[in-house]
């Protein structure tokens, strides 16, 4: 294996207009805009169009659709890939999903496994069927969106099969100690970077959202993690190096459980 570039990323934590694509879709192109030459991958909040709604499944993009294009322009046009999840019709279904767009037109998406009960996302979103490890500039990405990342053996990393998790959320303020564990624990157990990225300010629902976005290396330590409540960018560059010397130096991948996972 070759051993990929450091990467720098980007995550953007950021308020969402509720059920207004279009205002979403210049929201995305401010960030991408100003951040587009500090990064190589920027990466958004979950459902970023839309915002966590159970109306949002009328606004959902077609398979290929207006909002589909707009990120592959956006991505080509400012040389930089983009990372989110967005309601999407696949075939005859509505799924949430996360997108990975390259500035060459690339694109890599995985629907989220686990729905929000509590939520009602399971009246209007249909789940993954499988699961998908990204290729990126010799990265290897599990993308995850919100409550997905409850479920260690979802984000298990069998035989260090990638080396970063990502986990795109809208996460709210009650449940923020859930969150930040989650991360944290995901990054130590799997040996790998792990980036949450979460949405701040309040939805029409009475949710507030308080963000706690944070790019982690391999043992839950901050590279960058939100200092406020409110919108920023966290940037910070991933290097394979220590990665693979952690997992030389302390291997608990080689003796983890093996297991099938049924979908």
């Amino acid at each position: 294996m070759v051993t990929p570039a450091p990467l720098r990323v980007g995550a953007v934590q950021c308020e969402i207009h509720w059920n207004d694509v279009s205002a979403n879709r210049e929201l995305i192109e401010f960030f991408v805009a100003k951040y587009a030459s500090e990064v190589d991958l920027l990466i958004f909040p979950e459902t970023i169009t839309t915002g966590f709604s159970s109306e949002a499944a009328k606004l959902a993009d077609e398979e290929r659709g207006t909002t589909y294009q707009h990120l592959l322009s956006l991505a080509e046009q400012y040389q930089v890939s983009i990372m989110g999840s967005y309601l999407s019709r696949v075939g005859e279904q509505i799924q949430n999903l996360v997108f990975l767009i390259e500035p060459d037109g690339r694109v890599q998406r995985q629907a989220k496994r686990h729905l929000f009960a509590p939520g009602g996302e399971k009246d209007f979103v249909s789940p993954a069927t499988e699961r998908q490890i990204f290729s990126y500039r010799g990265w290897r990405i599990l993308p995850v969106i919100c409550y997905d990342l409850r479920f260690p053996v979802w984000c298990r990393n069998v035989a260090n099969e990638y080396d970063i998790l990502i986990a795109v959320a809208n996460w709210p303020r009650p449940r923020r100690e859930v969150f930040r564990t989650l991360l944290r624990a995901r990054a130590m157990e799997n040996l790998s970077y792990a980036i949450g990225v979460n949405r701040v300010g309040e939805d029409p629902q009475a949710l507030v959202y308080v963000g706690d976005s944070a790019i982690l290396n391999a043992r839950g330590q901050a590279l960058a993690e939100a200092q406020t409540e409110g919108e920023e960018v966290l940037i910070a560059t991933l290097d394979y190096a220590p990665l693979a010397d952690l997992r030389r130096k302390f291997p608990v991948w080689a003796d983890a459980d093996t297991f099938e996972l049924c979908l």
